[in-house]
């Protein structure tokens, strides 16, 4: 009995840990959205030199959209740790790939938001220019590092996304937060497209939202099912 009521405390926990990093993808996610699109007419300006962008540079709308960002890295994780810690031994193989998918996704675009947050920032504020083009949101996005680095990086989550999809059998709930998974893994993949074949605008920004809506409320339905736990 002693031992059931220890693993019963664990799942608990593991119930618990689900539920706040699932709510935190959400909200996170939403936040981000909400910021980047505020932030579109600075990410398409017209291009007018290097120097003309770090006299123009105003780091709160960037840290706005960059710091949810980052931490959505971490919340995206721990909430695909916690999925492959519950499942059950026949859905395994598809929590483990969606786990080493959610990794990389995460060692990739947290290092990216992070040199965003500090490197970028700093030498646009002291007006440090050199060598720092490429690091930009800014003049031939996608086609500048950190595009390059969100188009690998967004294609492992979507991966992990499809994979971990294939968990959820059970249930209306369950059913809906399969559904909707599946739906954030397609549409974030024109992420690693754009890259590749230039997209019209009005397609990624379509897609942006419908992307930032499945993103918002599969998580969240995530969270109601764990917390029903």
């Amino acid at each position: 009995m002693s031992t059931f009521l220890r693993l019963k405390e664990k799942n608990q926990i593991i119930y618990k840990i689900g539920f706040w990093s699932s709510l935190l993808t959400a909200i996170l996610n939403l936040w981000y959205l909400f910021a980047f699109i505020i932030y579109q007419p600075i990410l398409h300006a017209p291009w007018s030199g290097i120097d003309s962008y770090a006299e123009s540079f105003k780091q709160i709308p960037f840290l706005a959209w960059v710091i949810p960002c980052f931490l959505l890295t971490l919340a995206f994780l721990t909430m695909i740790i916690t999925i492959y810690t519950l499942v059950e031994e026949e859905n395994k193989i598809w929590s483990f790939f969606a786990l080493v998918f959610a990794v990389i996704y995460t060692a990739i675009l947290s290092t990216n938001y992070y040199i965003q947050m500090t490197v970028v920032r700093h030498n646009l504020i002291y007006k440090m220019t050199e060598g720092i083009s490429l690091w930009l949101y800014a003049n031939y996005y996608p086609y500048t590092i950190p595009g390059a680095l969100e188009g690998v990086g967004y294609l492992f989550m979507c991966l992990s996304f499809l994979c971990v999809s294939k968990v959820f059998r059970q249930g209306k709930l369950e059913h809906w937060i399969r559904w909707l998974f599946i739906a954030a893994g397609i549409s974030g993949l024109v992420v690693f497209t754009d890259p590749l074949f230039k997209l019209p605008i009005i397609l990624t920004l379509i897609d942006l939202g419908i992307a930032g809506i499945v993103l918002t409320i599969g998580p969240a339905l995530l969270a109601v099912r764990f917390r029903r736990k």
